[in-house]
This record gives structure tokens, sequence and C-alpha cells, in this order.
């Protein structure tokens, strides 16, 4: 990973727009672009890891075109695999607090897979169950920006309200962590999503770091002293998703299962990658925000002119 290990290969997030557009070449430009991409590859320039995201994505296509770009985008990824939000959080929980560096490991997972159409009928039916989910959860987040919304907010009040939104996130981080600290042990709370419950967020991570990490009770203190010093700011999961948030909350932006999916994308994948693949308007949030800066990611989205400095980029590396 060349954020990481200046030997290693440039490290490039694709998203599922570029992944089809690869596959069916419908232009010249994508032809050209598949080629440097191939070659470069080959060359041991770069590689591009698969998410979770790619499978949820890929599974809603016909199955032969699913297998087709599942086999094409993991010739690309060296059998790399983005570690899903609760395993990276934890694990960079973990080497904050432990003062442990960086590598591929901590973000990356590196095994062979199922063939795609081994599990296509199993993801497919947890494709049901996430949308339905995801459908009843953003529907109320949406009803409430609604309420928000104002565009004629000034610029000092919209900080204001971004930062308490992230403070308040915080504070609900800190206050489980304190009870948990007092009481000595976990109780993993359910919350709802309409027809189903999955385990709270943050009853997960400190579950992973207690029988994962092996947390005892002063790195939870310490972890407790970290977020009341610097709130999230030092955990880059926890600091995009909650950044992100806040920023369409004051925006009073409209939330699709779509746009959930693109945020889980960012979330695991922005600190990693050396070139960060988006739509249009997530890029935009994402130089909003600053976090291309933070976290050291050159992030382009499928239009031409992004295509054109991506291909400019494949070729400088061959030179």
């Amino acid at each position: 990973m060349k954020k990481i290990d200046k030997k290693n290969k440039i490290c490039i997030y694709l998203d599922q727009f570029i992944v089809s557009n690869l596959v069916e070449e419908n232009n010249d430009l994508w032809k050209e672009i598949r080629k440097l991409l191939e070659i470069c590859h080959i060359n041991n320039f770069i590689y591009c890891p698969l998410s979770h995201q790619h499978f949820f994505e890929t599974a809603k296509k016909e199955l032969n075109n699913a297998v087709i770009h599942d086999e094409y985008f993991r010739k690309l990824s060296d059998n790399y695999f983005f570690k899903d939000e609760l395993f990276l959080t934890t694990q960079l929980i973990s080497s904050l607090i432990r003062h442990n560096k960086f590598t591929v490991k901590t973000f990356l997972h590196n095994h062979d897979l199922k063939k795609f159409e081994d599990f296509y009928s199993h993801i497919n039916q947890v494709n049901q169950v996430f949308n339905e989910s995801i459908n009843f959860r953003i529907s109320r987040q949406n009803e409430i920006r609604r309420v928000l919304n104002n565009k004629n907010i000034e610029p000092k009040i919209e900080e204001k309200l971004f930062n308490i939104i992230k403070k308040n996130e915080v504070n609900l981080f800190i206050d489980r962590l304190e009870e948990y600290i007092k009481l000595k042990r976990i109780f993993i709370r359910p919350d709802n999503y309409g027809k189903h419950d999955f385990p709270n967020w943050i009853d997960q991570i400190l579950y992973q770091l207690t029988y994962k990490h092996s947390f005892k009770e002063n790195q939870f203190k310490i972890l407790l002293d970290e977020l009341k010093r610097n709130g999230f700011e030092r955990i880059p999961t926890l600091n995009i998703r909650f950044s992100i948030g806040a920023y369409l909350t004051i925006k009073g932006k409209q939330e699709n299962i779509s746009d959930h999916i693109d945020i889980m994308r960012i979330t695991n994948g922005l600190i990693t990658s050396d070139i960060f693949f988006t739509d249009k308007r997530r890029k935009f949030e994402i130089k909003e925000l600053n976090l291309d800066k933070l976290y050291n990611a050159k992030v382009l989205s499928g239009k031409e002119s992004d295509l054109l400095e991506f291909r400019e980029i494949l070729n400088n590396l061959l030179k």
C-alpha cells in the first residue's frame, strides 16, 4: 500500500459504476483505461481490493452477468478484501490505544474467496433484509432532515450544528463506555430496524475490543480519555461516518439505500486507498469536508474529466 509502505503498490478503490464500465467497455476511453489498468496490475504497480459492498451490489445483477463482473474485479484485487466497518474500527482503536503501527493487515484481509455463484442466492437474501432495514431507518432519518432543512442557514450556525451533531454521537459512546467500565459486563442491546433487530453499533465495538483485541479495564480507560479529549478525530472510520452524517443532516439531504451503501464504501475505503472512486455527489461532499486531504486520498468520479486524469495517472506509472 503506497500510502503506508512506499515500496508497495498503489491501492485503488473501484466503485460499482467504474467496474461495470470497465467490464462493458462502453466507449474508447473505457477501453483504454481498462487496458492501462490491467498493464499496471500485471507490472505490480496497482491493486484494487474487493469490498462487501461490491458483493451486495453485484448480486443484484443476473447471475451470469454478476459472475463476469466479479471475476474481472477479482483479477485486479490480488485476493485483498477491505475489512468491514466493525472489524476495521476495532483494529484502528486497538492500534491507537496500543501505539501500534499501521500495516496492510490493519486495513485488509488477504485470502481466497468462494466462487460468486456459490453464495449468490445467500447474498440476495441478505440484500432483502438489508434493504428492508435500511429503508426503515432512513425514512425516519429523512423526515427529521426535512424538518431541519433550511437553505438560508448561516455558515457559522451550520458549523456549530455540525459539531453538536458529531459531539452527540461521541457522548453516546462515552456514556456506554463509562457504564461498561463501571459494571464490568457488556450487554449487547438490540436496535430496531422495523421488521428486524440488529446489535447496537457501540456494543459491538466494545464486545470486539474485549474478546478479539483483549482489552482490559486499563485500555478502556485510555480509550475513554481519548474520546473525551479528541472525540472521533483519531478514529478514522467513525470520524468519516459521523462527519458525513452530520453534513447531510445540516444540509437537509435526503438519503436512499444507494446513498447508504456509498457512505459505507467511503467509511471503509477512503483511509486505505491512494485513489478512491465514488460518484460526483459523494466526491463533492468528501472535498467539502476536506476528508480527501485529511486521509491523503485522490478522490475521483466517473466524470470524463476525472477519467482523463485517471488515464494520465496510469500512463505515468508506466513511464
